[in-house]
């Protein structure tokens, strides 16, 4: 924004940060009048227009809007600018890598930006563009450089350990640390994660420690790209490896595939492979020294007992354990993390804004869960996946988008708020899902924007 000015680090800080840093300044612009006040606007969770909830339309109304907010949306498929829902309301584009970051057409970053824009609409934007690890790091200092209010990163960085070991661990938490609010999704491979004992994935000539893969529900076939992640505990002090598999003749031999390849911050490993319609299973081994799975009997072989976790974004597993799966960077401390309702159905409001409601449909079976690796719930609400402008179905990508968003409007309404301030009041204000206390899929429940402005300016 053109009134931006820099902290003492020399961080450019947002005119809401210079509210919040300010403290007389934020009194006197209190006092002024040029923040806006909903002191009069009769909103609670019970008020209804005919049958429906009260939508953000009534926030927008009362001046609610975002204005004074930057938010720096942080996706790996570029933005375009000149689209509809986010025309005029782009501060910075900022490419890292050889992507661009300016693409045509309605991407999942331009529809994450303007989910944002739709819940506030007179928020500014920060573009950044990535596609490898080192990339991402690179755009989320660039954002905290910029004095960023809230970070929006719609992207599940699976494979990456969720430890300070990762460097996408450590600038989130800077990020946070900053003064930042971050907003992340759990990622969608609830129903493709597993995660146990070493031993019980590893190879012993036998097939009942293999996963079996099967096609994501809506599909009838397995066939396309294969995505897949390996992260293993600290505590497996050597290298192991992805192995793919493909059953011949009914089972009763299995071919290899693929395996898999150490990832950019060799923290974990990632396979990929095109397959073609069959029976296939994967399974983990030691890493030979030339990067082969090994089956030497003669190996070093590592604790049986030390943990795994696989996960795969593009099918099913036959025997998933959901719990555990919420990816980077959600699973970072002080990152709000945003799971996805399992029914999007009769969410919209006839203004094309989703209407607020107490009761939720309660939890998508592929949004991400906890733990962390910490012990942490990991999940902070769930919110349905609309506002969504792009064909694609983007499950807890909208859902952090829209939480992204409310986030903006509750800084608005209260402008000296921190980032831990702003996640436990989204906590404190979310509708019931039909389970007492925090939930390790549904976290502390339904995004309830309206309930969360009203609790902001009543502070």
């Amino acid at each position: 924004m053109t009134d931006d000015r820099r902290d003492r680090s020399g961080l450019q800080i947002s005119r809401r940060r210079a509210l919040t840093v300010g403290g007389a300044a934020a009194v006197s612009l209190l006092a002024s009048g040029r923040v806006p006040t909903i002191d009069s606007l009769a909103v609670t969770r019970e008020r209804t227009v005919g049958n429906r909830p009260v939508s953000l339309q009534h926030l927008h109304d009362a001046g609610i809007t975002g204005e004074g907010v930057d938010v720096a949306v942080l996706d790996p498929t570029g933005f375009d600018p000149n689209h509809d829902a986010i025309a005029g309301t782009i501060d910075a584009i900022r490419q890292f890598g050889d992507e661009s970051a300016v693409v045509e057409g309605t991407s999942h970053g331009t529809a994450a930006g303007a989910a944002v824009v739709r819940l506030a609409p007179d928020a500014r934007l920060s573009l950044a563009s990535f596609r490898r690890p080192s990339e991402f790091v690179a755009a989320i200092e660039w954002a905290r450089s910029r004095g960023a209010d809230v970070i929006l990163a719609p992207v599940a960085a699976h494979g990456t350990a969720a430890t300070p070991r990762s460097a996408v661990y450590r600038a989130a938490r800077r990020t946070v640390e900053s003064g930042s609010v971050f907003v992340a999704p759990t990622g969608n491979a609830a129903r493709g994660h597993w995660e146990g004992p070493y031993g019980a994935l590893a190879d012993d000539g036998s097939t009942r420690r293999r996963l079996r893969i099967r096609p994501r529900p809506g599909t009838d076939s397995v066939a396309g790209r294969f995505r897949a992640w390996l992260v293993t505990d600290p505590a497996i002090e050597i290298d192991l490896t992805l192995s793919l598999l493909r059953s011949v003749d009914d089972g009763r031999r299995w071919n290899l595939v693929a395996l898999s390849q150490a990832t950019e911050d060799r923290l974990g490993q990632r396979l990929v492979a095109d397959i073609s319609p069959g029976t296939y299973a994967l399974f983990v081994r030691p890493t030979s020294s030339d990067g082969a799975g090994s089956t030497d009997p003669g190996r070093e072989s590592p604790d049986q007992t030390g943990r795994v976790s696989v996960t795969t974004t593009t099918h099913a597993l036959a025997s998933p354990r959901p719990l555990g799966s919420i990816a980077a960077p959600a699973s970072v401390p002080g990152v709000i993390g945003v799971g996805v309702t399992a029914d999007p159905e009769n969410e919209e409001s006839t203004d094309g804004v989703a209407a607020e409601s107490p009761s939720g449909n309660g939890v998508s079976p592929y949004s991400g869960r906890g733990p962390t690796a910490q012990g942490r719930t990991g999940v902070d609400v769930i919110a349905p996946p609309v506002p969504w402008v792009a064909e694609e179905d983007a499950g807890t990508s909208a859902a952090a988008a829209r939480a992204a968003g409310a986030a903006a409007l509750v800084l608005d309404a209260a402008p000296t708020l921190d980032t831990g301030e702003v996640a436990t009041l989204l906590r404190a204000s979310a509708g019931d899902v039909g389970r007492s206390g925090r939930d390790l899929a549904s976290g502390a429940g339904r995004l309830d924007v309206t309930a969360a402005v009203q609790r902001a300016r009543a502070r």
